[in-house]
C-alpha cells in the first residue's frame, strides 16, 4: 500500500507540474545532479512555492519516486492477478511472468521509464538511502511474489536457484535498457544488435529470461550424461 502521505497529499495542479517538473530532472541528472534552480525553470514557479509543497528537494525526490514505484508495482500485481486468474491451477508461463515484469522499463513514456530503471538501480546499489528504502517496500514485494509465480512455472529449481538466476536476469535487463543510443551492444556487435532498438531489446530479454528458466533443467541433464 502507498505511504499515507501520498494519499493524503492535496489535490494541486502546482503540486502535479511541480512533481512532472523534477521527475523529467530526476530522469534526466538523477537526484544528486539535479539542482532545485532544474526544477524552478522546468517548473515555470519559484524556489518558495516548492519548498511550500514539498520542504526541500529531498521530500520532492522521495514523494516523486514513492509514487512512481507505487503505480509501477500496482500495474505489476493487476497484470500478475490477471495471468493467474487466467491460468487457474496451471502455473502462468515464464514469458508472461517476465514480460509483465519488464513492461515498466520498456514501454511507455519515456521520463518515467528511465526514472523508473534510476531508482531501482539505485535500490539495487544501496547508494541512495531513499531509493532503497522505497525500493524495500515496494520492488521487493513484487520480487517475492514474481519468485513465487516462477517456483510453480519452475519445479525443477531449488529456491536458491530462482532466487540467483532472477536476480541476474533483472540486472542483466536493467544494465542493456539504461545504456543509452552510443551502447554497448550496440559497439561489441558491429552494430548488429543495439539495445536502444526496444522491440529487439524487449524479445531478446524474453528468450534470455525463458532460456535461464525453462530450459536449464535440460542443460543440467546433458552435462551429467556427458559425466557419465
Amino acid at each position: 500500500m502507498c505511504s499515507k502521505r501520498i494519499i493524503d497529499a492535496p489535490d494541486s495542479v502546482t503540486r502535479d507540474s511541480i512533481a512532472k517538473a523534477a521527475a523529467k530532472q530526476f530522469a534526466k541528472y538523477g537526484i544528486v545532479e539535479t539542482t532545485m534552480r532544474d526544477i524552478v525553470r522546468e517548473a515555470g514557479i519559484s524556489l518558495g512555492t516548492i519548498n511550500y509543497h514539498f520542504g526541500s528537494k529531498l521530500g520532492l525526490a522521495y514523494e516523486v519516486f514513492e509514487r512512481l514505484v507505487w503505480e509501477a508495482c500496482e500495474e505489476r500485481n493487476a497484470a500478475f492477478d490477471a495471468l493467474e486468474a487466467a491460468a487457474g491451477d496451471e502455473p502462468v508461463a515464464v514469458e508472461a511472468i517476465f514480460r509483465a515484469l519488464f513492461k515498466p522499463y520498456l514501454e511507455g513514456d519515456e521520463n518515467r521509464r528511465q526514472l523508473l530503471i534510476y531508482i531501482l538501480q539505485q535500490h539495487h546499489l544501496a547508494r541512495l538511502d531513499l531509493a532503497r528504502e522505497i525500493g524495500r517496500k515496494y520492488f521487493d514485494q513484487v520480487a517475492v511474489r514474481t519468485i513465487g509465480m516462477l517456483s510453480k512455472a519452475c519445479p525443477h529449481l531449488s529456491k536458491r536457484d530462482l532466487v540467483w538466476r532472477y536476480s541476474f536476469c533483472i540486472t542483466g535487463v536493467l544494465a542493456a535498457v539504461s545504456d543509452g543510443a552510443n551502447n554497448r551492444i550496440k559497439r561489441l556487435s558491429d552494430g548488429a544488435a543495439d539495445a536502444s532498438d526496444r522491440a529487439q531489446l524487449t524479445q531478446q530479454a524474453i528468450d534470455f529470461v525463458v532460456d535461464v528458466f525453462e530450459r536449464g533443467l535440460d542443460r543440467r541433464s546433458d552435462a551429467k550424461q556427458r559425466e557419465h
